[in-house]
């Protein structure tokens, strides 16, 4: 689509306050352009901007890419997003097919945190969501070495010393909790960090060069402390700033306060569909991107048939693996590539168990369960606001494990007399084609600097948003955060 079909449409600026959400008027795509003129001259002017309203195309639609969207959306700007699969919400999704009694399973992204996602916390409260405590992390039972430990055992100086810890790590685990052990070497580094999004020039930069292993041992880290907390290849210094963000932000290292959103997580990608109506483009790929001078065009398919849109930004919110095999003219820088072929993330397989009762109270446990198997991870329970006597046990592992597989590896470590699980379904996203990608993963050493703070500036008219865009790899946190961050660069520009 050319500027020109631009040019003769009106900018949709009229919203309509409705509740406490925000309902604004479909930009329904043409055949030709993929734009539709609207009018709503009835309708009150509550735009942001005062400054000319921009046309973006935003690259995907998961839960980063509708947030950008409904940001522009609401400052008045044109924008309509592209997804290249049949559904929107991408590593979001919450799964009812094959379940019974209303039960339903969060494929993707688990939980939300309180204190931490504060963006996220907006949008529930502004589309009138619904926010469950979730309890999954509390009264939990590790399974190590073959055994299963409470979080009581787990502070028996016994206990900890069976493990190798030394006696300040003895010391202070009996004291505090298993997952803030990296604090006791970390602490004392921590208020050097003034800005969350400024690692460098905190006299720490030469810790890029060792691993987080090195500088654990340095600081007088067991072997055992390095077996649960370390890491070989991981910048010791991208480790650090990832602690004081947190401290910066009063977010414990592990927050056991989370929560989910009743009738699953989607509800919040569906809210943000919702209301950018036929903006949403599915079954849209985008088979390459322009970037030009002063303008972006981006072509794709749907339908089979390729048409082509142009604008003037574009943003990405395709995770880097995908969005690098979509050709770039002109290419993008060297820095730029640098990123695209070496920022890693984790991927994994979401395991869903539906049981006709919760009988691990009949044994006296916690469903909370930690186990140290190659085909399952976690164990836990979901969706119990259903009024049901079913009840569903959600549970991660690796990619290429059958559910039955992953069944039997849940009856081999079950430390109880009895399960009555009926079935298992899952979802594998390491064989997605579009969003197998979940969290970016940690810097490796001496790389930091070619990373960041590249990895979120934009390149000429392409801004970059999502999970991996943002200065913690926290999922739905980073992806509202970095959606924010690049509505209000384009809304000023």
């Amino acid at each position: 689509m050319s500027n020109r079909i631009f040019k003769r449409r009106s900018f949709i600026k009229n919203t309509v306050i409705a509740g406490i959400g925000v309902s604004v008027a479909n930009i329904a795509p043409k055949q030709q352009d993929g734009y539709k003129k609207t009018s709503d001259s009835n309708k009150p002017d509550l735009t942001a901007n005062p400054g000319r309203p921009k046309k973006v195309i935003v690259g995907g639609a998961g839960i980063g890419g509708l947030c950008c969207a409904y940001e522009l959306m609401k400052k008045g700007h044109e924008v309509i997003v592209l997804e290249a699969s049949g559904r929107h919400g991408g590593h979001v999704y919450t799964a009812h097919d094959g379940l019974s009694d209303g039960l339903y399973g969060d494929f993707g992204q688990e939980h939300f945190t309180k204190p931490g996602y504060v963006k996220y916390w907006e949008y529930v409260a502004e589309f009138g969501l619904d926010a469950l405590p979730y309890p999954r992390r509390k009264n939990l039972l590790r399974r190590i070495g073959g055994k299963f430990y409470s979080e009581a055992m787990l502070q028996d100086p016994i206990v900890l010393r069976s493990f190798g810890f030394n006696e300040k790590e003895v010391d202070y685990l009996s004291k505090n909790s298993w997952t803030n052990l990296e604090l006791l070497y970390k602490a004392p580094y921590l208020d050097k960090f003034t800005d969350e999004y400024q690692p460098f020039n905190a006299g720490y930069d030469d810790l890029d060069n060792i691993s987080l292993n090195a500088f654990l041992t340095k600081e007088g880290a067991s072997k055992a402390a390095l077996r649960f907390i370390g890491a070989e290849d991981t910048s010791a210094l991208a480790s650090l700033w990832g602690t004081a963000i947190l401290k910066m932000r009063g977010v414990p290292l592990w927050p056991t306060e989370i929560f989910r959103l009743k009738g699953g997580n989607q509800m919040l990608p569906n809210a943000f569909a919702k209301r950018l109506g036929e903006r949403v483009l599915l079954d849209a790929r985008i088979l390459s991107v322009k970037n030009g001078q002063t303008d972006v065009t981006v072509t794709y398919r749907k339908h089979n048939e390729q048409k082509e849109l142009s604008a003037d930004y574009f943003v990405n919110c395709i995770p880097l693996p995908a969005f690098r095999n979509i050709p770039v003219e002109p290419a993008v820088s060297a820095e730029r590539k640098y990123i695209f072929d070496n920022l890693t993330y984790d991927s994994y397989q979401r395991f869903v168990f539906q049981a006709s009762s919760k009988f691990w109270l009949e044994d006296g446990l916690s469903i909370n369960m930690n186990f140290d198997h190659p085909d399952l991870w976690a164990v836990w329970q979901s969706a119990d606001e259903v009024e049901t006597n079913r009840v569903i046990i959600l549970g991660t592992g690796p990619g290429g494990i059958s559910p039955q597989r992953a069944l039997a590896a849940f009856r081999e470590v079950y430390p109880g007399k009895k399960e009555n699980i009926e079935q298992v379904i899952s979802k594998d996203w390491t064989k997605e084609t579009y969003a197998y990608t979940c969290e970016r993963t940690a810097f490796p050493i001496g790389t930091f600097k070619k990373f960041w703070p590249l990895l979120m500036k934009p390149e000429g008219r392409i801004h970059f948003a999502g999970a991996y865009a943002d200065n913690l790899n926290w999922g739905t946190e980073a992806a509202t955060r970095s959606a924010n961050r690049v509505a209000a660069e384009i809304d000023a520009a």
